[in-house]
Formats: structure tokens, C-alpha cells, sequence
């Protein structure tokens, strides 16, 4: 499976796939297909079960109209569909730039919580090029988010990282910490087996509010005080946090571009991370964007070669002659 950063052009997948399931929020059984595309316009979402005219949603952080629970994208005629993050960071994690997502109802069936068959699909499929440059928005500058004791920050990088951070104290969750770097291969095994979760206590409650009524043992991970209720293992010991990054990576792909940035949350979620992107895109001085040539000149093969081994420790170091170029370029 090719990283999200490691070709130069533009990508769609070489063959539709189709999916079965169950919406987690709204208990729908929805058939989903992905299918390829020569048209470079991103990842455009189809409601089938919509007249044709008013069935397109461009996934684009400006069509983000709910982020409670999930992330729903609504066009201009109120036609939406929910929660996107993991099928659009599946799609990120393994590279893929353009594909047409056709839905017959309004919820993205959510499997089994992660973005496992998704990847595992996508794979199948394979990969196509396309004849369009890739871009990438470079972060220029320190762009950070609070509400209360929660955060959510992109800070300049010369590479693409994700860390989160969690705190649920008096739970099997406790305090979590996961950074994943895209320099890696890892996002199969690293991030998108992670599944989503929530709370015993809460569960009434929001199936009485219109949530959770597609929630299974089958599909989440259900906490339940300080022990977990599901009768399988944790995929990680630090799954809770993975999956953070995994809905991370999905918000964010809503920019339309890789964001070359360093992402950091803590206590995050949907709403921080639409936030976050949000105010990056409202100020033209947080960023600037590129195609793939130029980054890849500005970063230099030293700094690429250090960055593949430096998400071991988890740390980030340039070499001066990668930063001393990028200077030049940028001067």
C-alpha cells in the first residue's frame, strides 16, 4: 500500500468496490460502492436515494454542517451524509486523491468501527494515476484551537505527523497518548485497525437522542466504568488513542490536500479538528500551497531519508543542508 505522500501525481483506484452495512447512528443498512474516476476534483459523495441534481457533496470542510458524534457533510439542496472521517481517512492513509462515493442512504456504514475493510478493499482494488500534479498545503505558521481543557494545533513541519493525547480518568481508558507520522508505511498496522468507541453509561441516552441506534458490540468498543465490555481483546493497548488519530486524519483530509504540518490534540474531536481546519483556511499567511515537485525539492532527499527513521523514537530532526535549501527556496 503506497503512503498518502510518496507520489508525485494524482491517484483514483483502478476498480469499484462495494460495501454492505449498518449506519452506527442511524441503524440503516446502506450499500456503499467506491468507484473510479478521471476527474480530479477530490472525493465526491453521491446520495443515490436523491434526485440526481441535488445528490453531489464535494467533501470539503466547507460542506461540514454537523461534527456532534460524527462528521456529516450537507450541499447546498440539505442533501448530507454522516459520518465520512473513517471512510476519508482510509482513503488518505492509502493515497487516494479522487474516487466517487455512491450511497443509497444517509449514513456511511461504519463496519466494524475502524477503517480496516475499507484499507483492505482499497488495496484489492489498486491504484490508478491520473494526469494531474498532487498538491499539498504547507503550514506556515502556529494555528491552534481551545474550548475549555481540550486543544487542537497544526505547528510547521517539514513532514506529516499526528498526535493525540486523552484523558478519561476513572476509566478502562485512563490517560493515552499516540503519534503516528505518515513518513512511515505503517498506517495499515498502525492506525486504521483501531475502532471507535464509547460509553455504557451513556448509550440510553443517545439512542433517545437519535444516536447509537446501529451500535453493536460488532462495530465499537463499549467502556463501561474501568473494564471493557467487548469479549475480544484490544486490537492495542493504546487503541482509544490510534482511533483519535484515524477520525484526525479523516477531518483533515476535508482541507482537499495533505496538510504538511505537525497536527497535535488533546482531548480533541470532530468539532476541534473542523475548527482547527477551518480557521488554517480562513488566513492565506497560515499556509501555502504547492504541488508535489516543488515540496519535494523544498524538503531535499536528506530530510526525507532522516524522517523514515526518525518515527521510530517519534522525534523529528532536519538536517542542515534540508533546512539551509528550504531557506533559500523560501527567501
Amino acid at each position: 500500500m503506497m503512503s498518502s505522500l510518496k507520489s508525485h501525481y494524482q491517484t483514483t483506484i483502478d476498480k469499484a468496490i462495494s460495501f454492505v452495512g449498518i449506519g452506527v447512528h442511524s441503524g440503516e443498512v446502506a450499500i456503499l460502492k467506491l468507484k473510479p474516476t478521471t476527474m480530479t476534483r477530490g472525493i465526491v459523495f453521491r446520495r443515490m436515494d436523491v434526485s440526481p441534481d441535488k445528490r453531489e457533496i464535494l467533501a470539503r470542510q466547507y460542506n461540514v454542517s454537523s461534527t456532534t458524534l460524527s462528521t456529516t457533510l450537507t450541499n447546498d439542496y440539505g442533501t448530507s451524509v454522516s459520518t465520512v472521517e473513517h471512510l476519508m481517512a482510509a482513503l488518505y492513509g492509502c493515497g487516494i486523491d479522487n474516487v466517487i462515493v455512491e450511497v443509497d442512504g444517509p449514513e456511511i456504514p461504519i463496519l466494524d468501527g475502524s477503517a480496516r475493510d475499507f484499507v483492505v478493499n482499497i488495496e484489492q482494488a489498486g491504484v490508478r494515476y491520473l494526469e494531474k500534479e498532487r498538491s499539498v498545503l504547507w503550514v506556515q505558521r502556529k494555528v491552534e484551537v481551545v474550548d475549555g481543557d481540550k486543544s487542537a494545533m497544526f505547528l510547521p513541519s517539514f513532514s506529516q505527523s499526528f498526535s493525540v493525547s486523552l484523558d478519561f480518568p476513572g476509566t478502562a481508558i485512563g490517560q493515552q497518548a499516540f503519534r503516528y507520522d505518515s513518513s512511515s508505511l505503517g498506517f495499515k498496522q498502525q492506525v486504521a485497525n483501531a475502532r471507535t468507541f464509547g460509553f455504557a453509561e451513556q448509550v440510553e441516552a443517545l439512542k433517545a437522542a437519535g444516536f447509537a441506534k446501529g451500535g453493536l458490540l460488532s462495530n465499537a468498543i463499549l467502556v463501561d466504568k474501568e473494564k471493557v465490555v467487548n469479549p475480544e481483546q484490544l486490537r492495542y493497548k493504546t487503541e482509544f488513542a490510534r482511533h483519535k488519530v484515524l477520525d484526525a486524519m479523516g477531518d483533515l483530509a476535508l482541507s482537499g490536500y495533505p496538510i504538511i504540518a505537525d497536527y497535535h490534540s488533546h482531548k480533541g474531536g470532530h468539532d476541534l479538528n473542523h475548527k482547527l481546519v477551518t480557521k488554517l483556511m480562513a488566513d492565506q499567511r497560515n499556509w501555502r500551497l504547492m504541488t508535489y515537485t516543488e515540496y519535494a525539492d523544498l524538503v531535499g532527499p536528506q530530510f526525507i531519508a532522516s524522517s523514515k527513521s526518525a518515527h521510530k523514537t517519534g522525534e523529528i530532526s532536519f538536517s542542515h543542508d534540508a533546512l539551509a535549501h528550504a531557506r533559500l527556496k523560501e527567501g
